[in-house]
């Protein structure tokens, strides 16, 4: 069930609530540190060592997932701010720009080797 941005759980507003006390003097908000966290982790340096295939033409231009995760928070970064520039009424209920970047950074942590690969083949 997806709940809107404003039905957040009273966990996810308690643990919100304690960071920023025990941080008083971070002037960074919850989504700031947890794209921060995402950064740094081991996890998302070992994307580093995946390769993104998306097809073996000559022109196309192979990436790592570490790459692949840094274009897709920027771009989801831009769909944002598209969205709030054509839709200022709905910038109240659109998501900060550190989640987004922080979704779109995390996306591809935890996914095995080739499972792209073995996506495409399913589709053939």
């Amino acid at each position: 069930m997806n709940l809107p941005l404003t039905n957040l759980s009273d966990t996810w507003l308690e643990r919100i609530d304690n960071e920023q006390k025990a941080r008083t003097n971070d002037h960074r908000d919850a989504y700031q540190r947890d794209r921060a966290r995402v950064l740094h982790s081991a996890a998302f340096r070992r994307l580093q060592a995946k390769t993104q295939i998306h097809g073996t033409g000559s022109n196309d231009f192979h990436r790592t997932r570490l790459t692949h995760s840094l274009e897709a928070a920027q771009i989801g970064g831009g769909i944002l701010a598209q969205l709030k520039s054509k839709h200022p009424e709905k910038a109240e209920i659109l998501p900060p720009e550190s989640l987004v970047e922080t979704l779109c950074l995390a996306h591809d942590i935890g996914h095995p080797p080739l499972v792209m690969v073995e996506r495409s083949r399913s589709t053939i």
